[in-house]
C-alpha cells in the first residue's frame, strides 16, 4: 500500500492548558502562560518538515461561555500580548499570519487593529502559512457562507460544494490533511468542519503545554502510514503487510500482539527478508509505545485488536513461507 502524500495542511486543537495548570495546583490561566515552548515547537517543526499550512485553534465561539475571568485574560491580556511578542518572531521566520474568526463585537478595536497589523507585516512571507482561529466556529463559518450566497440571490440549483467553499471566511485555506488534538479528548469541537471532511485524525494524550517537536513528528509519521481513500475502495491486497509496509513490521506485529494475548509464536518462523524497494516503517510495537499517541486506526480495544492482529499476521506469514505446519494463534 502506498503511503500518503506529503502533508500540506496540518490543523491543531491545542487542548489541555487548564488541566495542565490544575495538575500543578495553579489557576487555569497559568496553563496558557506555559504554552510558549509548545507554540515554538509546532512552528519550527512545521517549517522543518515542509508543512505549507498550519492552523491553530486558539479560541472558539463556545469559549466565550468559560469563566469570565479566564475569558477576560485570554481576550484582553493574552491575545494582545501574543500578537506583540510573536509577530516579530513569525515575521523573521518567514511565516505568514492570517486570522480566522474574530467577528464577535466583544473583541476590542485595539485587538482587531493588532490582528490587521500582524497580517500586513507578514503578508510577503511564504515559508509557512499560519492561520490562527480566534473566536471561530466551524458551523458559523458554513452558515456565513450560506448567508452570503443567499444575499447574492444565487439560485439553489447553482449552489455547489465548490461554490460554498469559495464563500467561507478564508476560501484560500486548503482542506486539512492531518488534524492533531492534544489533551486526550477525541472530538472536533466545531473546528474546521468543512475543511476536515477527509482529514486524518491523530489524538495525543499530551497536554498542550507539554507538546514538543517529537509529538508533531510522530503524528506526521502516523499520517504517512495511512491510506487516504477519499471514499474509494482500498488498494488491492490490502493485507497486514500492506498496512505496515515491511514484512519485518508484520513479524514485529505478530510477536507484540501474541505476547499481549498469551500466544506463543516461534521467533524462528519470523525471519523474513525485506523485498526490493520496500521501505521499512515502524512496527506495531513502536506505534503502541509512541508517547502520547492514540491513532484513530487503533480505536478498538487493545486486547481484542491484538488478537485479531495475531491471527492476520500468522495467516500472512504462513502464506508467505508456505509453512502449513506452523500453527496459527490458539482461540
Amino acid at each position: 500500500m502506498a503511503s500518503s502524500p506529503p502533508v500540506r495542511h496540518v490543523a491543531c486543537i491545542m487542548d489541555g492548558n487548564g488541566r495542565w495548570a490544575r495538575n500543578r495546583g495553579l489557576d487555569r490561566v497559568h496553563g496558557h502562560l506555559a504554552s510558549k515552548p509548545a507554540f515554538e515547537a509546532i512552528i519550527n517543526t512545521a517549517i522543518a518538515e515542509n508543512v505549507q499550512w498550519l492552523t491553530l485553534f486558539a479560541f472558539s465561539t463556545e469559549n466565550w461561555s468559560r469563566p469570565a475571568e479566564e475569558v477576560a485574560f485570554l481576550v484582553d491580556v493574552l491575545a494582545p500580548w501574543a500578537l506583540e511578542v510573536w509577530v516579530p518572531f513569525l515575521r523573521d521566520s518567514g511565516v505568514r499570519v492570517r486570522a480566522l474568526g474574530a467577528t464577535n463585537p466583544k473583541i476590542s478595536t485595539g485587538i482587531m487593529e493588532r490582528i490587521r497589523r500582524a497580517e500586513e507585516a507578514t503578508r510577503a512571507n511564504d515559508r509557512l502559512n499560519l492561520t490562527v482561529a480566534f473566536d471561530y466556529g466551524g458551523r458559523d463559518d458554513i452558515a456565513q457562507a450560506a448567508r452570503s450566497l443567499a444575499a447574492a440571490d444565487v439560485p439553489a440549483e447553482n449552489i455547489t460544494a465548490d461554490l460554498l467553499a469559495r464563500n467561507l471566511q478564508l476560501p484560500e485555506l486548503p482542506d486539512v490533511d492531518l488534524l492533531i488534538r492534544t489533551g486526550g479528548e477525541q472530538r472536533l469541537s466545531n473546528f474546521l468542519l468543512w475543511q476536515c471532511a477527509y482529514a486524518e485524525l491523530v489524538f495525543l494524550d499530551v497536554l498542550w503545554p507539554d507538546f514538543r517537536a517529537g509529538h508533531l513528528r510522530d503524528a506526521l509519521s502516523l499520517y504517512q502510514q495511512r491510506q487516504r481513500r477519499f471514499g474509494q475502495v482500498p488498494d488491492e491486497a490490502d493485507t497486514l503487510a500492506d498496512l505496515f509496509g515491511d514484512p519485518r513490521a508484520v513479524a514485529d506485529a505478530a510477536l507484540t500482539a501474541a505476547g499481549a494475548v498469551g500466544v506463543e509464536v516461534p521467533t524462528s518462523a519470523l525471519s523474513l527478508a525485506v523485498p526490493p524497494g520496500a521501505v521499512p516503517l515502524p512496527g506495531l510495537a513502536r506505534m503502541l509505545s509512541l508517547p502520547g499517541v492514540v491513532a484513530t486506526h487503533l480505536t478498538t480495544g487493545l486486547l481484542s485488536s491484538a488478537y485479531r492482529t495475531t491471527q492476520a499476521a500468522a495467516a500472512h506469514l504462513r502464506h508467505t513461507r508456505g509453512d502449513s505446519a506452523w500453527p496459527g494463534p490458539r482461540p
